[in-house]
């Protein structure tokens, strides 16, 4: 299997664009007024918060839900925080997870955290329209993007204030650990980091949703009716969550927003080499492995780019361990701990546009430059490739050679691996599954962005400003955004998902593999991706041609 998938932005844009580009610096938008806040306060199972009110929503950052994650906690699965007494002030968000440094154009800058790292980051934010009220409403647990590598759940674009308000929902976003300290996997001497330490961001995870679990009543929402939703390396971790055995109970719906490779977990021996290579930056082997609890957390992460450059990859992502897991959670078929969650899951029309957008360029190549990174993104040899590039054409006789770039890599890195998901799933027969393409078109660099990765996000929090510079003056983009809220809320609150806009939006399943097209053109279609994973199955030898049986009604 490719492991790019895995690496989700740096490497993405690394191979897509044939050159390391350079990155525009991070912008982000400023609300135009301040927004009068008045303080409210909750009780919590360890303490009382005191967060603030603004234009009907509350909110509540920085809450903890494990404790320091430093020191001796390094490498350990996460324990609970400590109570307090009197009030907690929770109005500024807790810091991020220790991690590289995230750059993008200005397009997608809303999608990265400004807030500081340290290893104390097991924190939440809560949105939510009312508090004390007795109020059962969907709760809808956001995991953010970055390839279990980077991000936090505190950008300026996962603000859950406008989605809560509108469709009366309560929203968390959680911060838990990356990279090497929330995977790290030697494959031996299991107790010098703890027998858990290559899946302590799933562990996190975990936690996390049983803090809602036992707080919801206070944050205005259903312990009964909580989704977990996510997008790119988000979705991979929904995908994770659906595998995962201590999970069980703690979720009840799910959305898997363009996923990259989410059926695999790393293999245990793709995980120990990684690990091993980053103890031997340090001159240590598994044997001594606890005294990287010594290093200082600067220094390991500035490891990981080392272990990349030396090993061709930095597997520190969700592990198969024999012990948090014991199967893939969709390899070689949908794990049976999650057969009863409904899933809404899908992709964008352009997905590939969000890593080749950091150099212009990208947008007006040659055929032989997308030919020579075709070939050498996805590892074929001539005659494939030109095969690959013929079924393209075909399917899309009027692109340029940078739009078949954006298609082919686009499909391969996203498209098809989220529908094997999809596939998968729905063979279970059980609970259904509800697919769509986003199709919305950015007016950004006069349309080149198409609907790129990340495009339906601001559409579903509502947070259209902190997007600005990528959805600009969409004439429809008031209309798209409340649909889409509608879409996400309605399916947490019952799921399916409804809007008006689509008449009967029936279960992807059997050969139809029924999608909605949401965003721009609102309709269902059947099996909108059957040409391009016809164009894969004869060429790349792995799972995308592995048949699957469906469950008929």
């Amino acid at each position: 299997m490719n492991r790019r998938r895995f690496l989700g932005h740096a490497v993405g844009a690394a191979v897509l664009t044939g050159a390391s580009s350079t990155a525009l610096p991070l912008v982000f938008t400023t609300p135009a007024r301040a927004r009068e806040a008045s303080p409210v306060v909750i009780e919590t199972r360890l303490g009382r918060l005191r967060g603030e009110s603004i234009e009907g929503v509350a909110s509540f950052k920085g809450v903890p839900y494990g404790a320091s994650t430093a020191g001796d906690n390094r490498f350990r699965p996460p324990v609970p925080p400590a109570a307090w007494t009197g009030e907690r002030d929770a109005t500024q968000f807790g810091p991020s997870a220790s991690q590289p440094a995230a750059a993008s154009p200005v397009e997608f800058a809303w999608y990265w955290s400004k807030v500081p790292t340290s290893e104390d980051n097991l924190t939440l934010s809560v949105y939510t329209p009312g508090v004390n009220d007795g109020g059962k409403r969907p709760i809808l647990v956001w995991l953010h993007g970055g390839a279990f590598s980077i991000g936090a759940g505190t950008s300026p674009g996962f603000d859950g204030s406008h989605l809560a308000k509108a469709q009366n929902v309560v929203v968390v976003s959680i911060n838990h650990r990356l990279n090497l300290f929330g995977s790290l996997f030697t494959g031996e001497f299991p107790e010098e980091l703890s027998p858990a330490s290559g899946n302590l961001s799933v562990l996190d995870q975990i936690a996390a949703l049983k803090w809602v679990r036992d707080n919801a009543a206070a944050i205005g929402g259903d312990a009964g009716n909580v989704t977990i939703f996510g997008q790119s390396g988000g979705a991979a971790k929904v995908a994770v969550l659906l595998g995962a055995p201590a999970a069980k109970g703690l979720f009840h719906r799910a959305v898997i927003q363009s996923a990259s490779g989410a059926w695999r977990l790393a293999t245990p021996e793709s995980a120990a080499r990684s690990a091993h290579a980053l103890l031997a930056q340090f001159d240590l082997t598994a044997r001594n492995a606890g005294k990287l609890r010594q290093i200082p957390a600067d220094k390991l992460v500035a490891a990981i780019a080392q272990v990349a450059a030396k090993t061709g990859v930095a597997d520190f992502r969700p592990t198969l361990d024999n012990l948090v897991f014991k199967q893939h959670p969709f390899d070689p078929a949908a794990s049976a701990v999650s057969e009863d969650i409904p899933l809404l899951i899908g992709t964008t029309a352009d997905e590939a546009t969000f890593f080749l957008a950091g150099d212009q360029r990208n947008f007006s190549l040659g055929a032989d430059q997308v030919r020579a990174r075709i070939k050498k993104f996805i590892g074929l040899d001539d005659a494939a490739t030109d095969k690959l590039i013929r079924a393209y054409r075909d399917i899309l006789p009027e692109s340029s050679p940078s739009e078949l770039l954006i298609a082919v890599a686009g499909d391969y890195n996203y498209v098809l691996p989220t529908l094997l998901v999809a596939d998968r799933k729905a063979a279970q027969g059980k609970a259904p599954v509800y697919a769509y393409r986003f199709d919305w078109r950015s007016p950004a660099r006069d349309g080149v962005l198409g609907s790129p990765h990340t495009a339906e996000v601001p559409f579903i929090f509502g947070t259209l400003d902190a997007a600005a510079p990528l959805i600009g003056d969409s004439p429809d983009r008031l209309n798209v955004r409340d649909r889409i809220g509608e879409i996400w809320a309605s399916f947490a609150r019952s799921g399916r998902p409804t809007t008006k806009a689509i008449a009967e939006w029936n279960p992807y399943r059997g050969e139809e593999r029924t999608a909605a097209l949401i965003g721009g053109t609102w309709r269902t279609v059947d099996d909108h991706a059957k040409a391009r994973r016809a164009a894969f199955a004869d060429i790349a030898p792995y799972e995308y041609s592995r048949p699957v049986t469906f469950t008929r009604d």
